[in-house]
This record gives C-alpha cells, structure tokens and sequence, in this order.
C-alpha cells in the first residue's frame, strides 16, 4: 500500500452521514420512553376495566406495574447487550 493512501476513516464525512449519527441516540431515547408509556398505559387501562367490572381499586395500579416490568424487559431485551 502506498504511504500516501489512508485506509482510515477521516472526521470529513459527508454532512448526512454525520447528522444520521447524531440523531441515532436520540431515537434510541425516545423509542425506550415510549415503550415503557405504552405498557404502563395498555396494562393500566386494561387493569381499570377490571376494576369498574369488578368494582374493587385493585387492578389499576397493579396493571401499571405489570406494563412497566413488562416494558423494562422490552428494552432490557432489545437494548441491553
């Protein structure tokens, strides 16, 4: 290989390139908060039916919780390495 040729990569990427990279972690960010709304929200409405059929207070703060572990383990599973 020629000494004037470098094979590595240069700070001089093409600008959308660069602003793919940047938004990257961002999307990441808001992908995990709204997994873990949409489990508490789903598994908290569903816990709320209950309730008004049942006529107790229980499931709705129950469901809640259901949706967050279950949402955590989404990302857990999705993200974590």
């Amino acid at each position: 290989m020629a000494p004037d040729q470098d094979n590595s990569k240069d700070s001089s990427e093409d600008p959308q390139s660069q602003a793919r990279n940047l938004g990257r972690g961002s999307n990441t960010a808001w992908s995990i908060i709204g997994t873990l709304f949409a489990g508490m929200i789903a598994w908290g409405l569903i816990g709320w039916v209950i309730d008004r059929l049942a006529g107790t207070r229980l499931f709705t703060p129950f469901g809640v919780l259901v949706g967050l572990a279950g949402a955590l383990y989404l990302i857990v599973r999705r993200y974590g390495s």
